[in-house]
């Protein structure tokens, strides 16, 4: 598939057609690594990968037969391994890689009370996350576009992305800008988020989870370099909460003016 949409032929080109043509044709650098990117993930999610061991579970070891193969297809491609996509199987192996929180607390019970939620809320970060710099993010998705937006207690963001976005990938993305542009080297982390999904996903991370949720956990795993202490919880929508009500407002905010992220 990576070499038809290199080629620009249709997906129901022939494999001995496209091979030929392949065979015919210079590929760039970029469609190289792309069609490597491919190979591997075929071979990863394989039946009989030799990523994955008896129990599947998943593990980085290859014998040796299969480096030698790896390296050798690398040779040919031109590239290396630095530029293939990196499965986070270390993050796998690591259960507190990061805290997730979706019903620990009282106040995410969506059955009760909009107000008696908000108390709930601020008396658990009073209690647990005093010290935590706290970010709230959100998303949304309508027939034109599709936006996220993030805050914290010193700057935001909102941005416009490309409306074929699914909400889901959009409340994942949300997270990830905010941990690029709203971070702070200082302090423990505290994402806030109405995104329930997206927490799942990524605690549920596996070799297969959806791309949007490695590229997430490929980015909290960057903020480990900094000894942060990363913590996300799921804060149910419209219930007061001060920091959603923000998030929410700012994303509602979009205009036709606001720049669109790529």
């Amino acid at each position: 598939m990576a070499l038809r949409v290199a080629l620009g032929l249709p997906k129901w080109t022939p494999n001995i057609v496209l091979m030929k043509i392949a065979g015919q044709e210079v590929l760039l650098e970029k469609i190289k690594r792309l069609a490597a990117q491919f190979f591997i993930r075929q071979l990863a999610n394989g039946v009989h990968s030799p990523i994955y061991d008896r129990n599947c579970k998943p593990s980085i070891k290859l014998i040796k037969r299969d480096e030698v193969m790896l390296a050798n297809l690398f040779k040919e491609l031109n590239t290396s391994t630095d530029h293939i996509i990196a499965f986070p199987d270390t993050l796998i192996s690591r259960n507190n890689f990061c805290e997730i929180f979706l019903s620990d607390f009282s106040f995410q019970n969506k059955a009760q009370p909009a107000f008696l939620i908000k108390d709930l809320f601020e008396e658990v970060v009073y209690k647990e996350f005093q010290d935590y710099h706290i970010i709230a993010t959100d998303a949304s998705k309508s027939h034109s576009f599709t936006s996220i937006a993030g805050i914290s207690n010193l700057q935001s963001f909102v941005y416009r992305i490309h409306p074929i976005n699914s909400i889901f990938t959009a409340e994942a993305l949300a997270i990830c800008q905010s941990l690029d542009e709203l971070s702070v080297t200082d302090k423990n982390l505290l994402l806030l988020t109405d995104g329930y999904s997206v927490l799942q996903a990524l605690k549920c991370l596996t070799i297969k989870s959806p791309k949007v949720i490695h590229r997430l956990a490929g980015k909290i795993l960057v903020r480990e370099n900094f000894h942060q202490k990363i913590s996300l919880v799921w804060t149910p929508g419209h219930s007061l909460i001060h920091w959603n009500e923000k998030a929410d407002l700012l994303e509602k905010a979009v205009t036709e003016s606001h720049p669109l992220l790529e």
